[in-house]
């Protein structure tokens, strides 16, 4: 017995400690367990304060597209992929950033899935107020388009790339028309250039994958900026640009208009279609005396009649509908005040551009309000160049002057000439006789773009070619051009001595020293012996002896027949 209940004892603290063990475990595991299930039936409230805990309180958005305006929410149709932020303002403020599903749904936590594809902004954020409003009763409930989707459109028709282009939901058909014409490295600028002439810019068609469609007008739509003539594009739109006629499907609108030119003809257009297209008139525009021309339907009666357009634009008259083959011409009022002027540049007191009257101002007058020479002035170089031929006249006035029949001989100089005239006509007019002796008929009638250049006594005359020193010698007057070339050294050895030339600093002619005075800024050019081969000598001495062969030949039988 004794042996027993010693064994009794010493098994029962073991036994102990293993049942309190066991016990511990299965209130580990349990307690594990039903943190579980609560989690997995957390109520709402809980929901949402986990919802709160891990948004931010502020905002972030994602990076935006360019935009040309902002989106009007009863313009755009929501799809998948749009990102929209939801705001729940209350205390503390929800804000959700959510997508829009492939399925066109916005699943919203707490309160769940809306559909919102193939609806507009507008209508979507209605619905999501509706929806919410379930959950939330009292708190202001906004929903904000965040990032615009990415959208897959069809581009059709006369079009230099037609195929399927990637876009996003606020762009328009003219994107998308603008990248099918893309010239790729395959292509050339004349492919291009060869496609738009043709290519609709009025009667686009933009085909919805509902089956609906609606004409794109880009050229009204630059004009009147109305959404409803170039939309915002949706998934698998279709684009289609048909062929346009470009004389006969037409009609013209010209004159004092921002714009004039022809366009293409659609029907319905107007005369204040017309104008809109034009961009509206001018400061000049006759407005109450608008010409307006048809032809019948054989293109052989002209009509012409003069509409009252104020009155048609205020609606006090009806508008006046347009045909193909119209035409609109917007005269304008005379208007005599231009932006008159003249330059003057160099040896004056006040170089600048000065306003002159058209066909009245003289030159005397300019170069007064310029506060006359300076001591400086090089008045018998001094020029009065005009530009009687545009720039963008001078291509055609060069082919005329290429009509005249100038000779093999003088062609060359022909053609020099005319470029010198071209680029600087000067005006040919004394200063020195104007300004010093009084001669009044050198002040001549300036034209505007005229420009007077003074330049600056330069006190020297240059030599230059084959001289020991070329370079400035100062300016001796009366002196010839043996003194000026002994003082640059004289000439070298190989000098052409007999054909020294004087280039005159204004016109720049060359002369012969017998032919002119130096005078202060001329040149004077030495010219150089030129070398030449033996067989250049070789030459020379055959031509010669043939020559003296044949005078021989003539002498011997001069002789023979005179012989008595």
């Amino acid at each position: 017995m004794k042996n027993a209940s010693r064994m009794v004892r010493k098994v029962l603290p073991a036994l102990t400690r293993y049942v309190m063990s066991c016990m511990i475990g299965l209130f580990v595991v349990a307690s594990t367990m039903y943190a579980q299930s609560q989690q997995r039936t957390l109520p709402s409230d809980d929901l949402e304060s986990s919802i709160k805990e891990n948004t931010l309180p502020s905002v972030v958005q994602p990076a935006g597209v360019a935009l040309e305006s902002t989106v009007d929410p009863d313009k755009y149709f929501v799809g998948p992929s749009d990102v929209l932020s939801v705001n729940i303002w209350m205390s503390p403020p929800l804000n959700l950033m959510l997508t829009v599903t492939p399925e066109g749904t916005l699943i919203i936590p707490t309160v769940g899935e809306v559909k919102v594809a193939d609806l507009t902004l507008a209508k979507a954020k209605e619905k999501i107020l509706q929806e919410s409003r379930r959950r939330y009763l009292t708190a202001e409930i906004t929903t904000t388009l965040v990032k615009p989707r990415p959208i897959i459109v069809t581009v059709t028709g006369n079009i230099l790339n037609p195929g399927i282009y990637t876009l996003t939901s606020v762009d328009r058909a003219n994107k998308a028309i603008e990248l099918a014409n893309t010239v790729s490295r395959f292509q050339t600028a004349g492919d291009l250039a060869a496609v738009l002439p043709l290519m609709s810019t009025r009667n686009i068609v933009l085909r919805h994958k509902d089956g609906t469609q609606s004409r794109v007008d880009n050229v009204k739509y630059l004009s009147t900026k109305d959404d409803k003539w170039d939309p915002y594009l949706r998934e698998g739109d279709v684009i289609i640009v048909p062929r346009k006629n470009e004389t006969k499907n037409v009609f013209g609108i010209y004159g004092e208009v921002n714009a004039p030119g022809r366009y293409e003809f659609v029907e319905g257009d107007s005369l204040h279609d017309a104008i809109q297209i034009g961009q509206g008139f001018t400061r000049l525009a006759l407005r109450d005396s608008v010409e307006f021309t048809r032809l019948n339907l054989d293109g052989t009666v002209l009509t012409s009649r003069i509409l009252d357009v104020p009155g048609i634009l205020n609606g006090h008259e009806p508008d006046f509908p347009l045909e193909p083959g119209d035409r609109v011409v917007v005269k304008a009022r005379k208007e005599l005040r231009e932006d008159y002027r003249v330059s003057v540049y160099g040896e004056v007191l006040y170089p600048g551009t000065y306003p002159i009257t058209k066909n009245r101002t003289r030159l005397s007058e300019v170069i007064r309000q310029a506060g006359g020479f300076t001591e400086f002035a090089a008045l018998k170089t001094t020029e009065l160049v005009r530009r009687s031929v545009q720039p963008d006249e001078v291509q055609t006035e060069r082919m005329l002057s290429l009509r005249g029949g100038v000779s093999a001989q003088d062609s060359s100089d022909y053609y020099i000439e005319t470029e010198l005239r071209l680029r600087k006509e000067i005006v040919d007019v004394d200063f020195e006789k104007l300004f010093v002796k009084g001669d009044s008929t050198q002040d001549v009638i300036l034209q505007t773009e005229d420009y007077i250049d003074v330049p600056s006594l330069k006190h020297t005359i240059y030599v230059f070619g084959q001289i020991v020193l070329p370079g400035h010698v100062p300016f001796v007057a009366g002196e010839n051009v043996d003194y000026y070339i002994r003082h640059a050294g004289g000439f070298t050895d190989r000098a052409r001595q007999g054909d020294v030339k004087v280039i005159k600093g204004k016109t720049k002619q060359w002369l012969s020293p017998g032919e002119t005075t130096i005078e202060d800024g001329d040149y004077i050019w030495v010219p150089k012996d030129p070398d030449h081969s033996f067989a250049y000598y070789m030459t020379i001495a055959s031509q010669a002896a043939s020559v003296l062969s044949v005078v021989i030949g003539i002498a011997v039988i001069i002789v023979q027949v005179t012989k008595p």
